[in-house]
């Protein structure tokens, strides 16, 4: 078993999620606002961690230490790292107030010179060090990192740092893009393909142009993706043809016109999908509005896991259905699940995805039947 420390995302309850269920012979030594830090079988170099939708840093772990002797710990590790030239590092404090950096890193530097240590610190404005900072001095440098909990300090080194540059082209350069479907971040794909916590074949009744079938191609799974609309599975073989151009992967998939509330005939081990968000709203929705978008909605996630019942099929379904802002400051979910939990369909994740300003987000379901 190795130790580590996972810096977590915008979503740090649905990121710990993920990293429990990818990791599930683990074992948890603490756990904060924005990190995690916890003892797992794998080994974490920046290809695996390429495959965590949840996380933004993952650390190597050094020391724990007392919070009095954090500068002298710090200088000992980078000091090992000086090899008679301009050592460049950064640090980054998590568990505790940002503001805590300077003091720090300046003691850091003044430790470091009564060594005789030529170093410099990356760290813009005193701020902790962002990805492409890593980017910078990983093959250089070094960047630290440090979190708090009760008085004390886990150290660890920057191993990994989420590939902000291949979300961006998987997400805005495929041929294949549609505003009125909706658009789902690979991160949250990602996220969902892990949930599953199963190995085994993946079907996405509702995939769209495909993003999650891309995801699990670049994380090794073997996919089957379906959607109603024979535009959609036409767009969806587009973008993964243009995956294995660009990113390379040896997986298999199916794309299919299905509709998701008949019989499929086909294998699959587990089920990971977003459905229909609804109407596109670039504003919070007035309550009497919600009858009639959320109507059909409902309708369709009732016939869709009915049809699963009668396939009597026992696997993991991970779901991202929609959940609505309203203009009185409430979020309202969607009456189907209680009657999805009623055919049988027992849940055992709930979570939110949303983001500022969104008048939809994405509530992450999991159910076992």
């Amino acid at each position: 078993m190795s130790t580590y420390i996972f810096i977590t995302g915008k979503h740090p309850e649905l990121s710990i999620a993920e990293l429990k269920a990818r990791y599930p012979k683990h074992k948890v030594w603490v756990k904060g606002d924005d990190f995690m830090v916890m003892d797992i079988s794998e080994k974490i170099n920046q290809s695996e961690f390429n495959h965590l939708g949840g996380s933004v840093k993952a650390a190597e772990f050094i020391k724990e230490v007392k919070k009095e002797a954090l500068i002298e710990v710090l200088a000992d590790i980078l000091n090992s790292h000086y090899q008679d030239m301009k050592l460049d590092y950064g640090l980054s404090l998590y568990g505790t107030s940002e503001k805590q950096l300077r003091p720090v890193l300046l003691k850091l530097k003044k430790k470091l010179k009564a060594d005789g240590i030529k170093s410099r610190f990356i760290n813009n404005q005193f701020k902790n060090i962002s990805s492409a900072q890593y980017k910078s001095i990983s093959k250089k440098g070094i960047e630290l990192i440090a979190v708090s909990n009760k008085g004390r300090f886990t150290v660890g080194h920057t191993v990994a740092v989420q590939d902000i540059d291949a979300y961006s082209k998987r997400d805005y350069e495929k041929p294949f893009r549609s505003m009125q479907m909706g658009m789902m971040p690979p991160k949250l794909a990602q996220i969902l393909i892990n949930l599953v916590g199963v190995k085994g074949k993946i079907w996405d009744p509702f995939c769209g142009s495909g993003t999650l079938i891309m995801e699990g191609l670049l994380m090794g799974r073997q996919m089957i993706g379906s959607d109603i609309n024979q535009k959609h599975i036409e767009g969806a073989k587009k973008n993964t043809a243009w995956l294995k151009k660009e990113f390379g992967t040896s997986s298999s998939e199916e794309l299919l016109v299905h509709d998701a509330t008949t019989p499929f005939k086909e294998s699959f081990d587990a089920i990971a999908f977003e459905g229909d968000l609804g109407v596109p709203h670039n504003q919070s929705i007035k309550s009497d509005q919600l009858k009639v978008i959320a109507e059909g909605l409902d309708e369709l996630y009732i016939e869709f896991f009915k049809n699963l019942k009668k396939i009597k099929k026992k696997v993991p379904v991970v779901a991202a259905l929609p959940f609505f802002k309203l203009r009185n400051g409430r979020d309202e979910e969607l009456k189907c699940i209680r009657q999805i939990e009623k055919m049988g369909f027992k849940k055992t994740l709930h979570l939110k995805y949303s983001r500022e300003g969104q008048a939809v987000g994405r509530s992450v379901y999991r159910f076992m039947y």
